[in-house]
């Protein structure tokens, strides 16, 4: 029924059908060759944009981690060289246990050795470090030249000895013996079982 139509009209109605026709198949074949293509390519350079992003970032998360691990290994060595200046627990129960015998080599007698306790009614505040300080009141008896010299035996090692006061007071009149009142103080690193 369309065909006689088409074969009864005039000739521009069926220029016009042809072409319409013609259209539809071009816009069709378009559909169907040239879209999917047109598709696939924009969706692969938006690919290649995310890639080269990607790219971007991991290249400066790179470099941030390089920085890091930079400051983590010199804080690592701080750490180590830090560590190295303080006491374990058995070494500061050594060292306080080697005073009489420190002072000795120095020509100078002990008289007293008093551990200092903290006070238990000041509220302490919480230490995390697992750093602790010791602290100890050593009198000895020596002559004045003897004195300087145990101080040096005493902050001559690696870990650090603080002589936070010191008190010279004579036992006798005219005597060259006087007696030496000194706090010797240390830095104890706990270790993890250890408790305060």
């Amino acid at each position: 029924m369309v065909v006689k139509h088409l074969v009864k009209a005039n000739r521009s109605t069926r220029y016009a059908v042809s072409a319409s026709l013609i259209v539809i198949a071009l816009l069709a074949m378009y559909s169907w060759l040239v879209a999917p293509h047109v598709v696939y390519l924009s969706v692969v350079q938006g690919y290649e944009s995310a890639m080269a992003n990607l790219i971007n970032k991991n290249n400066l998360i790179s470099s941030k981690v390089k920085v890091k691990k930079k400051k983590l290994q010199e804080l690592q060595e701080k750490s180590a060289q830090l560590q190295s200046t303080l006491f374990t627990s058995d070494k500061a129960r050594e060292f306080f246990s080697d005073l009489q015998a420190i002072s000795e080599q120095t020509d100078c007698v002990v008289q007293s050795l008093n551990m200092v306790k903290k006070n238990p009614k000041e509220k302490q505040p919480e230490d995390t470090s697992g750093i602790v300080t010791r602290s100890a009141v050593l009198s000895v008896v020596g002559l004045y030249k003897d004195m300087p010299r145990l101080i040096q035996r005493l902050q001559a090692r690696t870990q650090k000895v603080w002589i936070d006061s010191i008190k010279i007071l004579t036992v006798e009149y005219n005597s060259d013996r006087p007696r030496c009142d000194m706090t010797i103080t240390i830095c104890e690193i706990q270790d993890k079982g250890d408790t305060l």
